[in-house]
């Protein structure tokens, strides 16, 4: 009876606080009296409509005794952190406190809450908690900070398989959920289905786990259910839904609420995206739309890594191609251009280069003496010293090189490192005596690679020289004809064990 007397009391003294007629409970905002015990007082309309319970079935209870279930990035936070329980210990207003919250009918809110305490002749005597419906905006504001991730994944992507597990990895990470994982469907006879890449709570995955035939009890859950029939699937609440009784006891154990499982076909092959949440009720229509949405970022993602596959592979076919050809013309010289692309791409990754400009850069390499197949191949093989006629003939491969690649259509740099990897940082080299600015930085790392592979080869004029004295040539040179940078990435790779072909 004294609790009830001090709660009839309270309520008649701040009660006027709350209302105004009826005009407090026209508003959207929901609004709940807490007096100085920290216990509901009383509630406006909103409030009731947001907490999904009617002011009597609140009234007397503590903030604790609702149903939050922590802050918005998934922690959970201790009772005397709630922002009434803060306002009351401290006396100070509380803004801007974002927490989730379970409500009866099984739905997850996101509130707003602002607190005020009620300072009534100096002395604390409650708390005002106003609170508003933040749910839709930040569903809205993580599936476009996901999408953004996920977009910028795609659009970097070079690896499919690798496209997938970022995909996975992205989703638990900024889309915060607890489990991701890709399946397909591991052929016709067994109905089985692999599950290839994952992130999260992955502990939960076995094989065997699910099927996707409609004969047996594994196959009938969500993500043999979306396999099978091509359309999304979306279960709510793993503990009460029909279908999930094979996995209700192991997924209670790791903690997970609900999943939505989206089938695609990255390429042509039928796979499945399956996310999981560790709440129930997460997965509403508009976070189903925006995973959907995520899904075909990923198949455009998935055909343009493909796309770009075929092209590199149309590529290095034809380097190989035009590499062989010069070959066939100076045996001497065979397996040079692989052999300078290989230390040119060590030497670019030393320097810190990204895979894509080590890679052209290899590419160059490779072909960076087609021109020589224009020079007759008794001046490309002659033994002695060649005239000054016969070296004006040979430093022409540069331009003519330039050409056959410029006119094959080749990616940048390849016909530009064929035109400048003789040319020097001091005006010495050919065939335009360009100076340091004007050559481009895959020219100048070609230029140390070409001169160490080179002095290191026998030739019909010279035996090798060796390692130690092609490093002494580009070192002695490093900064007046050759690149400082370069020649010293190379001297770098050598020291941590590369190695040339003898």
């Amino acid at each position: 009876m004294d609790h009830e007397f001090t709660h009839g009391a309270q309520l008649t003294q701040l009660q006027p606080l709350l209302y105004t007629g009826d005009f407090l409970d026209s508003v959207n905002t929901g609004l709940v009296l807490y007096g100085v015990d920290g216990r509901i007082l009383d509630v406006n309309s909103a409030a009731e409509t947001l907490l999904g319970a009617s002011a009597k079935d609140l009234a007397g209870k503590s903030s604790a005794e609702l149903c939050w279930n922590g802050y918005e990035d998934g922690t959970a936070f201790p009772a005397d952190q709630h922002p009434v329980e803060v306002a009351l210990r401290t006396g100070e207003v509380n803004s801007d406190v974002v927490m989730g919250i379970d409500i009866p009918d099984r739905r997850r809110r996101w509130l707003s809450i602002d607190t005020w305490p009620i300072i009534l002749e100096g002395q604390l005597r409650g708390v005002v908690s106003a609170f508003d419906d933040v749910t839709l905006r930040l569903q809205q504001y993580h599936s476009l900070a996901l999408l953004t991730n996920v977009n910028r994944l795609v659009m970097s992507a070079s690896d499919e398989s690798a496209s997938l597990q970022q995909l996975c990895g992205a989703l638990v990470e900024h889309g915060r959920y607890a489990l991701a994982y890709v399946a397909y469907p591991s052929g016709h006879d067994s109905r089985g289905v692999d599950i290839t890449h994952s992130a999260g709570k992955v502990d939960y995955l076995f094989d065997g786990m699910v099927s996707w035939s409609g004969d047996e009890a594994i196959g009938l859950g969500p993500t043999g259910t979306a396999l099978r029939t091509g359309t999304t699937q979306v279960t709510r609440d793993f503990a009460h839904a029909a279908g999930f009784e094979p996995w209700r006891a192991r997924a209670a154990t790791f903690g997970l609420g609900s999943s939505v499982a989206i089938p695609f076909a990255p390429g042509e092959r039928l796979a499945l995206l399956a996310v999981y949440d560790s709440h129930a009720f997460t997965f509403d229509e508009a976070t189903v739309a925006g995973l959907e949405e995520i899904v075909r970022e990923v198949e455009f993602g998935i055909v343009h890594v493909r796309v770009l596959e075929q092209l590199s592979a149309a590529l290095r076919g034809t380097i190989a191609v035009l590499a062989r050809i010069t070959e066939s013309r100076d045996p001497y010289t065979a397996g040079h251009q692989l052999h300078v692309g290989s230390l040119a791409a060590a030497i670019s990754m030393r320097l810190g280069l990204d895979a894509g400009e080590v890679e052209l850069i290899r590419l160059s390499g490779e072909v960076h003496d087609i021109g020589k197949t224009a020079i007759p191949a008794e001046i490309l093989t002659k033994p002695g010293r060649l005239s000054p006629l016969e070296y004006e003939l040979v430093k022409r491969h540069a331009q003519i090189g330039a050409d056959i690649l410029a006119g094959a259509a080749l990616p940048w740099p390849i016909a530009e490192v064929a035109l400048q990897h003789h040319e020097r940082l001091d005006g010495s080299g050919y065939p335009n005596a360009l100076r340091a600015g004007d050559i481009i930085l895959p020219a100048r790392i070609i230029a140390v690679a070409d001169v160490v592979e080179a002095m290191t080869q026998h030739r019909p004029y010279r035996a090798g020289l060796g390692i130690e004295r092609a490093l002494a040539e580009v070192e002695g040179a490093s900064g007046t004809r050759f690149d400082a940078d370069a020649v010293s990435a190379c001297v770098s790779v050598f020291e941590e064990g590369y190695t040339l072909p003898a």
